[in-house]
């Protein structure tokens, strides 16, 4: 190898951020260090390269044993994309002219070799298979698969968002007070008709912006923010069997109705002083399947939650709950549930098995649209919240349309102030 080479290598090497060590590659990234082979680090590139292998993200990643984050900071220290050559540039900064040519050639070439013509039918007998993926495979694999397929998205997204902003205001009134909104069901599209308001994306936007404004008023030293469930309306669009109706025809559903509520909730949340914390609990719309035995956790709650954490876990801690969330604050215990599930019909249960001995506890539930005191004693209170989403035609034929709210807690002398601020 010439100086040239030399000095070709040591420059592609410093515009990467990757240092060769011996045989090894090895670069820094926001968890510590990463150090591969030379021969892996080729081998990654021929795989996941379309003129290579062609594999999948998933399974180059899998191979790897990387996480999102690593695969995502190897991606973006080699500037590995689909249309990649089948040698890494490191590899190929270290030859020029024909020599490189007949590399990459040689290499394409073993793509048929007998052992590599197995991978191949194995890729295309993959993609066949993936028709019947969930009849063929268990449901919490593909639940993990699909998941992994959409953090990697997720990743790339939020590494694309500009720097949020989170606003201070030292006008205080009350020390810490909790902003709860509940069954937000982003992506559903309602037309107005009688005893039923209009309801979109752009409803959602506005009733958060009143949401906003008036918690900015109660001038709260330190704000939970709590998003009780339903914060879509459908991922599947087969919520109900007729729900594919009552949704948006753009970022109605599917990941495009997540990428979207994440970036209204991201733009919400900049409007709001004194974030101290937010907390998503996940609700029955808040699922990847219809049905409730294939996901039980609300995965797209998760997946919201993930994302938010990426822009703003630097600022304040986003806590994701599956089922129920849990705080003292001023000497009352509040707890958050959506409320569809067995443990939440349990409603008497909940501030003994669940509440904080000793405090005032409070339960605050969503799920059915509509306020309610469920029960009011000396030592517990059980409320279900108002809705953001007022409903559609699905909850008008069930009698759960309600005024459209949501609620600010706080508290004095250990005793909660439970404010219903209703929404136009």
């Amino acid at each position: 190898m010439n100086n040239n080479h030399k000095v070709t290598a040591q420059v592609e090497q410093q515009e990467q951020k990757f240092r060769v060590v011996g045989n090894n590659v090895e670069w820094d990234y926001k968890r510590g260090t990463i150090e591969l082979s030379v021969d892996t680090l080729d081998d990654v590139f021929y795989q996941y390269s379309k003129h290579g292998l062609n594999m999948s993200q998933v399974q180059v990643q899998n191979k790897l044993g990387f996480d999102a984050l690593q695969w995502q900071s190897f991606k973006r220290t080699f500037d590995l994309v689909k249309d990649s050559d089948v040698f890494s540039p490191y590899s190929l900064s270290l030859v020029s002219g024909k020599e490189r040519c007949d590399m990459i050639s040689d290499k394409i070439a073993t793509k048929y070799s007998p052992k590599n013509m197995r991978a191949v039918i194995e890729y295309e007998d993959r993609k066949q298979t993936k028709k019947a993926y969930e009849k063929a495979i268990k449901r919490a694999n593909d639940l993990d698969y699909r998941f992994q397929i959409f953090e990697n998205e997720i990743l790339d997204y939020v590494g694309s968002v500009k720097q949020v902003i989170v606003k201070r205001s030292t006008d205080i009134k009350i020390d810490h007070g909790f902003c709860i909104v509940a069954d937000l069901h982003g992506g559903a599209d309602v037309k107005q008709s009688f005893n039923l308001p209009a309801f979109n994306w752009n409803i959602l936007e506005k009733k958060l912006s009143d949401v906003a404004e008036d918690t900015n008023q109660r001038k709260a030293a330190k704000v939970s923010i709590v998003i009780n469930g339903d914060l879509i309306e459908t991922f599947s669009g087969m919520n109900h069997p007729d729900s594919w109706q009552g949704i948006s025809e753009h970022n109605g559903y599917g990941f495009e109705a997540v990428i979207k509520l994440a970036d209204l909730l991201s733009k919400w949340i900049q409007t709001i002083n004194n974030i101290h914390e937010l907390i998503i609990i996940s609700g029955n719309h808040d699922r990847f399947h219809s049905s409730n035995k294939e996901d039980v956790e609300g995965s797209v709650a998760r997946m919201i939650a993930y994302i938010l954490r990426g822009q703003y876990g630097k600022h304040f801690e986003v806590d994701w709950q599956p089922l129920i969330a849990r705080r003292k604050v001023g000497g009352c215990g509040y707890l958050f549930l959506h409320g569809h599930t067995g443990l939440s019909k349990k409603k008497e249960g909940l501030p003994t098995q669940y509440g904080f001995n000793g405090a005032y506890n409070c339960v605050f539930l969503g799920h059915l649209h509509t306020r309610k005191v469920l029960a009011d004693t000396l030592t517990y209170r059980i409320v279900h919240v108002p809705s953001i989403f007022s409903g559609n035609r699905f909850t008008k034929n069930g009698g759960w349309s309600t005024l459209s709210g949501y609620t600010f807690a706080y508290s004095v002398n250990k005793r909660p102030v439970i404010i219903d601020v209703p929404l136009p």
